[in-house]
């Protein structure tokens, strides 16, 4: 802890944004970085769990319907109830709030950002270690898109399409 009092703070940082946040060795602005991308896609999560909740609050199916995903209950039209949808956002909202949220925020943003501090190491000890964060980016991209893709053409309409409904919703 007394080597903390020599590295000065007195000078203000002069890279560029990438660089800062994505080459960074400065284990608070890595754990910085990991906090943010859990918070984005915290709230992801948080819009699936509204979206189930404005379901249940009426008796009755009013948004997840096989026809298609509804934002609104007065949309016109017949709504046969799919389950499929409600299952495919309570596994997604559970796999994203913990593979994604809870596990990066504890361990990456708060493991990076006071361990140091804690030990007294002023910098990184091996920073390319970080690199998993980039790999959770990448693994996000991945689920997202795997959500927004559905099941595909092979499997039954009556299967569902995950939010493609939603795609197919807003096309119509």
């Amino acid at each position: 802890m007394a080597d903390a009092a020599i590295h000065g703070h007195e000078h203000e940082d002069q890279r560029g944004f990438f660089t800062r946040w994505f080459m960074s060795t400065n284990h608070k602005d890595i754990g910085i970085l990991y906090l943010v991308t859990s918070a984005v896609v915290g709230l992801i999560s948080v819009l699936f769990t509204v979206y189930m909740r404005l379901e249940l609050m009426e008796p009755g199916v009013q948004y997840m319907c096989l026809e298609g995903a509804r934002f609104t209950a007065a949309a016109a039209g017949e709504c046969t109830p799919n389950g499929h949808l409600w299952n495919v956002m309570i596994t997604y909202h559970g796999v994203l709030m913990m593979f994604f949220v809870v596990i990066p925020a504890l361990f990456g943003g708060f493991g990076n950002y006071f361990m140091p501090l804690q030990i007294g190491a002023p910098d990184m000890a091996f920073p390319p270690d970080e690199q998993p964060q980039l790999l959770a980016l990448r693994g996000r991209d991945v689920t997202r898109r795997r959500l927004a893709a559905g099941a595909g053409r092979q499997r039954s309409a009556r299967l569902g399409r995950g939010l493609g409904a939603v795609s197919a919703a807003l096309d119509q």
